[in-house]
């Protein structure tokens, strides 16, 4: 088995004490994340990466990370060919998927990507009479979310879909279709409910609160 592409000399990760001011148990790269494939990756200085994430990296594909991007325990970033281009201040939490954006993924700064969200940019043929669908042609779309996102936990974003500037999805949202910004939008398929910073009416159970 061929061993792991070593990290940049620069990507070195110190360990910090909990509760340390910095805020962030790990700084740099952890030791135990592993890159393969022989694509472009790009990580600044700045950037954190905590253990046991994973980077497959095709030999036409690229990654570009911006300034600051945290990206926490358990991530996997696939991709056999395309270009992500993920922009300053951007944070992943544990256990996300960024699966096979071929067309392109792009990722405006300031955005957070809650735990366990998955990315997709690729679908299999689904033609009955085609044969397996693992071996039908894909249809690869590009994903695009702006910027000063937040995407909740256990959410799916599917492949051509474009998030707005400055747009929540709630937690364990299907996101089938593009999202404006400015919106709060949650559910399966994920759909809008309201502006951003706008209060739905007061329920009986909550109109005594402050």
């Amino acid at each position: 088995m061929a061993e792991p592409s070593p990290l940049p000399e620069q990507t070195k990760a110190h360990l910090l004490p909990p509760g340390s001011p910095e805020g962030l148990i790990f700084r740099g790269i952890h030791a135990s994340v592993v890159v393969e494939g022989g694509g472009n990756l790009h990580f600044p200085p700045s950037t954190i990466i905590e253990p046991h994430c994973t980077f497959i990296v095709g030999p036409e594909a690229s990654m570009h990370f911006g300034h600051n991007v945290t990206i926490y325990s358990g991530c996997c970033f696939r991709n056999k060919f395309g270009a992500y281009e993920i922009g300053d201040e951007v944070s992943f939490g544990p256990r996300c998927a960024i699966y096979e954006l071929r067309a392109g993924l792009t990722i405006g700064a300031f955005t957070m990507i809650g735990a366990g969200v998955c990315i997709s940019g690729v679908n299999h043929g689904m033609d009955p009479d085609g044969g397996p669908y693992r071996f039908q042609p894909p249809r690869c779309l590009p994903v695009t979310i702006g910027s000063n996102v937040w995407i909740g936990m256990n959410s799916t974003i599917l492949p051509g879909v474009s998030i707005g500037d400055n747009t929540v999805i709630g937690a364990g949202s299907v996101v089938t279709r593009s999202i404006p910004a400015g919106v709060v939008a949650y559910g399966s398929p994920c759909r809008v409910i309201r502006p951003v910073g706008e209060r739905l009416p007061a329920t009986p159970a909550s109109e005594g609160e402050a």
